[in-house]
């Protein structure tokens, strides 16, 4: 317990450029066929550890397999390339700071079968209280056909900040959509560890437009093995785009959070 203190007391080390670092590189060819429905998954890879794991279910399970677009957070650059080399995607991948915990980068990657273009990191308001680590938005616009998405991969911070600075950050997420943009995609692991935080923040993007579309997904936490502690810390809101279908796999091993997957559809179409 000693231990676990002294990391959450530990400072980090903050990327506070605006530019970068910035990861990225081309491995899906080509695009596919242009289809009426979009597949999205949103996945917190615990620190990016368990990669081959991961690989497994993304390539195996039938709601996670053949996602257009897949949303990740807790990253390295290395755990990230490995993913997109593998599973044949485009991405771009920031950090946010070097992790205490293992010495390592930290941060969201967006994956694409599809073209990305215009990468851009968001710095959210607020640190950790006592590591003071930064928590950001990577963002790019997907080029699929003849529509253009606007898409974040987001992490917000945990219960360490109070309630109004975490809603905050959601709020500067929301604020930050240029004008213009009909198509718009915010995932991620928004740390909701209580309902009403969950309501609070679909609040948020509520009055900025946008829809839960992963709403009645339900619990995505799975850190407590005896499944007594219950947590829907991870939502997709979309813009321009409605539902088809959503879901979460029954089990996963890869991480201490569910993935979440949704099929969309654009607006009219």
């Amino acid at each position: 317990m000693a231990g676990m203190a002294l990391l959450a007391c530990t400072p980090v080390k903050n990327f506070v450029d605006p530019q970068g670092p910035l990861y990225s590189g081309e491995f899906s060819q080509p695009s596919p066929a242009l289809q009426d429905q979009l597949k999205v998954v949103s996945f917190n890879i615990k620190l990016g550890q368990k990669m081959e794991q991961a690989l497994q279910e993304l390539h195996e399970n039938e709601g996670l397999q053949d996602a257009d677009i897949i949303l990740l957070q807790e990253m390295n650059a290395e755990a990230v390339e490995f993913l997109a080399r593998r599973l044949k995607y485009n991405f771009i991948y920031y950090p946010a700071s070097i992790h205490t915990k293992h010495n390592k980068d930290y941060g969201n990657a967006i994956l694409s079968r599809w073209p990305i273009k215009d990468p851009q990191k968001i710095i959210l308001p607020y640190e950790h209280p006592f590591r003071k680590l930064k928590r950001i938005a990577a963002v790019a616009t997907i080029v699929v056909g003849p529509y253009e998405i606007l898409t974040y991969s987001v992490h917000t911070e945990m219960f360490w900040l109070n309630n109004p600075k975490r809603l905050e950050q959601a709020e500067a997420i929301a604020e930050s959509v240029q004008p213009g943009f009909k198509y718009v995609i915010v995932g991620g692991d928004f740390n909701t560890e209580l309902p009403r935080l969950v309501e609070e923040t679909e609040s948020v993007f509520d009055k900025a437009g946008f829809t839960r579309v992963s709403g009645g997904i339900g619990f995505t936490s799975q850190a407590d093995p005896l499944g007594l502690i219950q947590f829907e810390l991870d939502h997709i809101f979309v813009k321009g785009l409605t539902l088809v279908e959503s879901g979460k796999p029954g089990d996963t091993r890869a991480s201490d959070h569910l993935p979440i997957w949704v099929v969309l559809k654009f607006s009219g179409s």
